[in-house]
């Protein structure tokens, strides 16, 4: 009990830590341009993508080839269906008021928070002693912070005080500690459920990178500024993975 518990205040730091840095950053960059935004949703979408391509998929799959593709599948269609009876975006709208622009990118973070959740807590439930746990944790602490600056820089812009920008960002990463307290669940009880959580997590980040981050980040800007975004995310990505292995 004590490290499922210790699994979900980790993944409530880790988005803490992330998004408040981005928060932070915010003060310095007082004026975000659409290209900016653009870059940066993009940029967080890229590290996202190389989370799960050179780290959570690769672990699940030493675990159990089958439970991390039936995963995958089930965290895709999680997604799906949580599209289906709640539309995220609103692109006619996202460049134009920018108070609703930054809330949009705040529902669209606490989302997909919530898988990462589950891979942070279910890898440091399955082994503690692990140096995955911390590798993973860094790097989804990382990818919050692009997120979390451009969510506070666009609330900004719509004369949003500091302290509901505070709130905002803090109740969008309280689905990361829910999720990494299921996985802190799944990930204690059996290897299969460990490869399964993995798995169900990348196919959740994946879809909702290509189904909402990236198609938001394009409405910013255009396509260039989004794939300079995604590129440079996913080089990011995969340089620290080699760092830090």
């Amino acid at each position: 009990m004590k490290v499922i518990f210790s699994a979900a205040v980790l993944g409530f730091f880790v988005g803490i830590l992330g998004a408040g840095l981005g928060g932070f950053g915010a003060i310095f960059v007082p004026k975000i341009t659409p290209k900016q935004q653009s870059i940066l949703v993009g940029f967080s979408g890229g590290v996202m993508l190389g989370v799960v391509i050179w780290d959570l998929i690769p672990e699940a799959w030493e675990l159990g080839p089958n439970y991390t593709l039936a995963g995958f599948f089930w965290g895709a269609v999680f997604i799906l269906l949580l599209r289906k009876y709640y539309q995220l975006s609103d692109p006619t709208k996202i460049t134009s008021k920018f108070t609703k622009a930054g809330m949009l990118l705040g529902i669209g973070i606490a989302l997909h928070n919530f898988p990462e959740g589950v891979a942070v807590g279910t890898v440091f439930a399955n082994d503690p002693e692990s140096t995955l746990w911390w590798q993973l944790s860094l790097l989804m602490a990382i990818h919050n912070i692009p997120e979390g600056l451009a969510v506070a820089a666009t609330l900004r812009l719509g004369e949003t005080s500091w302290k509901r920008i505070a709130f905002v960002l803090t109740i969008a990463e309280l689905p990361m500690c829910i999720g990494a307290l299921l996985g802190g669940i799944l990930g204690s009880i059996a290897t299969v459920w460990t490869a399964s959580s993995l798995g169900f997590a990348g196919g959740a980040m994946c879809l909702l990178v290509w189904s909402e981050l990236l198609p938001i980040a394009r409405e910013m800007s255009g396509f260039l500024h989004t794939l300079i975004g995604l590129g440079s995310g996913l080089g990011t990505a995969w340089i620290l993975t080699i760092i830090i292995s």
